[in-house]
């Protein structure tokens, strides 16, 4: 997090949760951020410049069909096509009725979607409803393979210790059997996932799944994406809540004097719903007690060679991470938020992951994301915190001194 300074803070009326932020990456390059700013409030970041300076806002949204006692309890965005922008949200939220338990809260699925190209506005206008029989968690896709085409799928975690499984047919919110698309979510050791999601190889012909529970299991699946068929499978049983699982490559494809003439070539949005088998596959590992763990080359080695983050269970409980370059060296960082109000920054050196940086946010860290907020061409650190949004900016002089190194100027 070298070159970081925090430039704004935008206080929220209540504390966001560890599912409160998607991002919308657009096939230009643009992106766009997401947010539940407080039980029943949408959000988003737009910039603008005002004398000659960019000032950054918040713009609040109207999701429609989300009552006025509703909570919102996670978000989640997709965009399914690769040519150009076609999104789909959907958000998870429980009816609160005062004087009655939560337990017996009615809770709902909204998908919303248009046509492609639609406008934000007109995406939050067409809603599709189902009620759920259980309170969701995490809300997430993932691709399949039938008969060699990609197709996505939602998922979504519940309190019945089930990942359950939707796509849209007939303008209807249909639930699906999990296990006829991905199998390695059958299985959940009857335990509730508090974090999930699969990546597949670049072909798509094979996918890594994974899984943490509440209690402490987590697992790690090959599976063969065409015939959903688990190749290999991988527990772990840790003695607490497992918060964070994310699957990452090491190094991150950059763009330098030598190469730039072939980047502009290629495609340089990458795929999200892929990891590049050429290079070493990680796995990071966070829980609620324990320092996080990654598995180093999982292709290779399955779980068997470890390497702690030493000392990144000190400020209380792991509760989210981000894995992307923030120092622009072309290798990713991971960067941990921590209920004791820390991000934890760890770089690979040597063949270990040493701890290189620490910030410290004054409020318990619950979602980072990593994104071009002011279109300037240079990403920030958003920050959701127990007390509202932080922006984190890179300092011009330090990104001065990147772009000259890459130039060799």
């Amino acid at each position: 997090m070298d070159g970081l300074v925090q430039s704004v803070v935008y206080d929220t009326s209540s504390p966001a949760n560890i599912y409160s932020a998607t991002v919308m990456q657009k096939v230009d390059g643009d992106q766009k951020i997401v947010m539940i700013a407080s039980k029943k409030d949408m959000i988003t970041l737009e910039s603008k410049i005002i004398d000659d300076k960019v000032e950054t806002s918040i713009v609040e949204l109207n999701f429609s069909n989300i009552p006025s006692n509703a909570e919102i309890i996670s978000i989640h965005c997709i965009n399914r096509c690769k040519e150009f922008d076609d999104f789909v949200f959907g958000i998870t939220y429980a009816l609160i009725v005062e004087d009655e338990e939560p337990e017996t809260a009615e809770t709902y699925l909204n998908l919303y979607s248009g046509f492609p190209g639609s406008s934000l506005e007109a995406i939050m206008e067409n809603c599709k409803t189902l009620k759920l029989d259980f309170v969701p968690f995490q809300l997430n896709h993932a691709i399949y393979m039938s008969e060699l085409q990609k197709n996505g799928m939602w998922l979504l975690s519940g309190s019945d210790k089930k990942i359950h499984a939707y796509k849209i047919e007939e303008q209807e919110i249909l639930e699906q059997k999990v296990e006829e698309y991905f199998i390695e979510f059958e299985d959940t050791k009857d335990s509730i996932v508090l974090c999930f999601g699969t990546k597949s190889l670049s072909d798509y012909k094979k996918r890594l799944s994974y899984y943490g529970c509440e209690t402490g299991y987590s697992m790690l699946a090959i599976v063969d994406s065409g015939k959903n068929q688990i190749l290999h499978c991988f527990l772990e049983r840790y003695e607490s809540p497992i918060t964070v699982m994310q699957l990452f490559n090491i190094h991150k494809k950059t763009v330098d004097i030598d190469n730039i003439l072939s980047a502009v070539k290629d495609d340089s949005i990458p795929d999200c719903d892929t990891v590049d088998e050429k290079e070493q596959v990680c796995l990071l590992v966070g829980s609620a007690v324990e320092s996080a763990v990654v598995y180093m080359n999982v292709l290779k080695n399955d779980l068997r060679n470890a390497i702690t983050l030493t000392d990144s269970n000190r400020h209380q409980a792991i509760v989210c991470a981000l894995i992307t370059d923030v120092n622009f060296d072309s290798k990713n960082e991971i960067l941990l938020g921590t209920y004791g109000n820390y991000i934890l920054n760890y770089v690979y050196e040597n063949n270990n992951w040493v701890e290189q940086q620490q910030f410290d946010m004054r409020d318990s860290v619950y979602t980072i994301c990593y994104l071009d907020i002011a279109g300037e061409g240079v990403n920030d650190v958003v920050v959701m915190s127990e007390r509202g949004i932080h922006i984190l900016k890179h300092e011009p002089n330090y990104i001065v001194e990147v772009l000259k190194n890459r130039l060799k100027l």
